[in-house]
């Protein structure tokens, strides 16, 4: 029943998309435009308000914790990034952003303040704000297709948010009131994603883990969980590795946690020779999008996966350039950054070793 709940959400959530862009047209066609312009200033007014909304949902979060005491560490829009370090602003670009339209992260003093509820909860309450002025101006200018827009869009991101599913603010927000003991990881985890953003090279990964009792359930604690999982692979412990990451999917019904222990349970398999198992965990869906992103630690992933599983030279060299070229500017932490650039050069020196025994047989 709870299933048929949550896609009966989407498919409204979807509606009002559709709804909203059908405003966008009409609104455009009232003003008497050619059939061509409507649709093209329409769709062009919608989806303009689309990234406007996202941009806005994030300010909302940073809004909330500016008034909870949070202070910004990182404000991302689409591929470039403001940092806030020592008091001045920094503008980079960054492969950590993709595919997301925008994103707030912020610290606090008090890691077990309860208010990181209201700080994940101020983009909802952007988008209630947003579809009751919407709402206004409809009533003050009665351009009500306009308005429409921005009442449909708003609406379908609203539902989208706050169903308590996957790593959504309404999911976030749910498990903290279920369980305010995993508030401790949450913060952990943005000062995680802070350290990624400010000084990567200042501390190691294995200074944001700590120890989380097996029972525990929630997408903070597993995300601390997968990280003890990545350490245990930093340091060469590939049997606890496996363990820790399995036991992390066994009991997670977290899409994100689900997909990062499979991601490395990849490179498990790939370092234990699996082929199989790694053919396996590569052609998942959520892994496979983790394995395209331009990172230097998913590159050299991917390198391995094809020079061991696929045999493809080409895609190899290919991954292996696109690592090499990332690997200076990499948000990876100090212990993360040594290990993959050492197993980056252990794939090359076996390549060349390959390549000089072909020479001799030749």
């Amino acid at each position: 029943m709870k299933k048929i709940g949550i896609y009966l959400v989407y498919v409204l959530a979807v509606v009002f998309i559709m709804l909203a862009f059908a405003c966008g047209t009409i609104a455009f066609a009232e003003l008497g435009y050619s059939a061509v312009l409507v649709f093209t200033f329409g769709y062009a007014f919608a989806l303009l308000s689309m990234y406007l909304i996202f941009i806005l949902h994030e300010l909302g979060h940073a809004f909330c914790g500016y008034l909870t005491g949070y202070r910004l560490v990182a404000f991302g829009l689409g591929h470039f990034i403001l940092t806030k370090k020592s008091g001045r602003f920094h503008l980079s670009r960054t492969a950590i952003l993709k595919n997301v339209g925008a994103q707030y992260i912020g610290l606090k003093e008090d890691e077990s303040d309860q208010s990181i509820i209201l700080m994940l909860s101020g983009g909802l309450m952007v988008h209630l704000s947003l579809i009751l002025l919407a709402i206004v101006f409809g009533f003050l200018t009665r351009s009500w297709y306009f308005a429409g827009t921005w009442i449909f869009l708003n609406l379908s991101f609203f539902l989208n948010n706050i169903l308590p599913v996957g790593i959504t603010d309404g999911a976030k927000i749910w498990e903290l009131l279920q369980h305010p003991e995993n508030t401790k990881y949450a913060y952990l985890m943005l000062r995680h994603s802070a350290q990624t953003l400010l000084a990567p090279q200042e501390y190691d990964l294995k200074d944001f883990i700590m120890p989380v009792d097996e029972e525990v359930r929630g997408s903070f604690a597993e995300s601390v969980q997968t990280l003890q999982g990545l350490v245990f692979i930093l340091d060469d412990n590939i049997e606890l590795a496996k363990q820790q990451l399995q036991s992390v999917l066994d009991k997670t019904d977290n899409p994100m946690s689900k997909t990062s222990s499979q991601l490395y349970l990849l490179q498990v398999a790939l370092m234990e020779g699996d082929n199989k198992k790694a053919e396996e965990y590569a052609s998942i869906r959520g892994v496979k999008s983790f394995l395209s992103i331009k990172t230097a630690d998913m590159q050299v992933i991917q390198a391995w996966y094809q020079f061991k599983v696929k045999k493809d030279v080409v895609q190899t060299h290919k991954a292996m350039k696109i690592a090499r070229q990332k690997m200076n500017s990499s948000r990876m932490l100090r212990d993360e950054k040594i290990y993959y650039q050492n197993w980056l050069a252990e794939l090359e020196k076996e390549m060349l070793e390959g390549t000089e025994d072909e020479t001799r047989n030749f």
